[in-house]
């Protein structure tokens, strides 16, 4: 067992785990997504049409970038291939300039097939009001499976 395994087995229910960041989300971060997903919606990428056409103030992000930024909070708290089930509820939308602060906390654990199960629930929230964007759960496996 690693140092890594070790330290998320002995995380117990209402441990919270470090906070990520995303920092100013820029229109050029949200074209690159859009360019690596292949999910080029012009609500995410055109801003004469998300005024025009889709009603709104301007670009927004996609909800699978945020998505990424709560599956992060396991993949760097957790070994390589230890993430088991994780799901999103997108809940809000997030913005050109948003800043997200996404945490996670642990709510269960329990033992299946010999590893340890943490599930952590998971939140995206804007900075600038506090609105959650999204929320989630992570299933993560310590130990032998």
């Amino acid at each position: 067992m690693n140092n890594q395994t070790r330290k998320l087995g002995s995380l117990q229910v209402g441990d919270t785990l470090p906070t990520l960041q995303t920092g100013s989300i820029s229109r050029h971060t949200i074209a690159l997504y859009a360019a690596g997903s292949s999910d080029l919606n012009p609500i995410h990428t055109d801003i004469d049409f998300a005024k025009n056409k889709a009603g709104l103030s301007d670009v927004i992000v996609h909800g699978m970038f945020v998505m990424g930024y709560l599956a992060k909070i396991g993949t760097e708290n957790a070994p390589a291939g230890a993430i088991r089930r994780i799901k999103t509820q997108f809940r809000a939308m997030t913005n050109v300039g948003d800043n997200l602060h996404c945490t996670g906390k642990v709510t269960d654990k329990k033992t299946h097939d010999g590893a340890a199960i943490l599930t952590w629930a998971l939140a995206a929230t804007r900075q600038s009001d506090g609105v959650v964007v999204a929320t989630g759960e992570i299933d993560i496996a310590v130990g032998a499976a």
